[in-house]
């Protein structure tokens, strides 16, 4: 039995997941209709917008939302740092973001499936012309400009699972965010310490 107060919130998903199509999944380019984080967004602004429902349960749909647009686009950066970085500290935090990233995906889907909530389920438009604009780049300035760009995204990770674990509407998201904040914060340290030794190469 849901506690009282997360009953709406259940009312709203189990009553709309009937009468919405699911996101629509675009792992190339296109139009804004098809953007991937832009049509999860969308999504679940029109259940949201069906009910009564507070700004703490919107904040945490699209908390939701970039979490997991932040995560597929780690993962994509962690493969990159792999395969042609060129420092060693740079390529050891891509294979150690890499999997913890999919940890969290793993965590996230499933706990906007049980929620009912639309993630995307593939880099939006701006993610792809982040990624792209760093894979364009080749050695060590591929090392500098991938580490700047997962500094930023830790960084925002970092502040949105701090916030989330204490002013999350839904337990489960709280609880969710709790989990990863510690891991997430050391990550952000080692991707500043990869960071300046990317910096440091000619």
């Amino acid at each position: 039995m849901l506690p009282l107060a997360l009953a709406p919130l259940r009312r709203l998903f189990l009553g709309l997941a009937l009468l919405l199509p699911a996101a629509g999944c675009s792992s190339g380019g296109g139009s804004g209709a098809d953007d991937a984080v832009e049509a999860a967004n969308a999504q679940n602004a029109q259940k949201i917008g069906a009910a009564d429902v507070t700004e703490k349960q919107e904040a945490d749909a699209r908390f939701l939302v970039k979490a997991t647009s932040n995560a597929l686009l780690e993962v994509e950066l962690g493969k990159l740092a792999q395969a042609r970085a060129t420092a060693p500290a740079v390529r050891a935090h891509g294979a150690a973001l890499l999997q913890s990233r999919l940890d969290l995906l793993a965590a996230l889907r499933a706990l906007a499936d049980a929620k009912k909530l639309a993630i995307p389920p593939a880099l939006g438009e701006d993610e792809q012309e982040a990624y792209h604009e760093v894979s364009a780049q080749t050695g060590s300035q591929l090392d500098k400009h991938l580490m700047a760009l997962l500094v930023k995204t830790q960084n925002q990770d970092e502040d949105a699972f701090d916030d989330m674990k204490d002013d999350a509407y839904d337990g489960d998201i709280r609880g969710l965010a709790a989990k990863y904040y510690q891991p997430i914060k050391a990550q952000l340290d080692a991707a500043e310490e990869a960071a300046d030794a990317a910096e440091k190469l000619p």
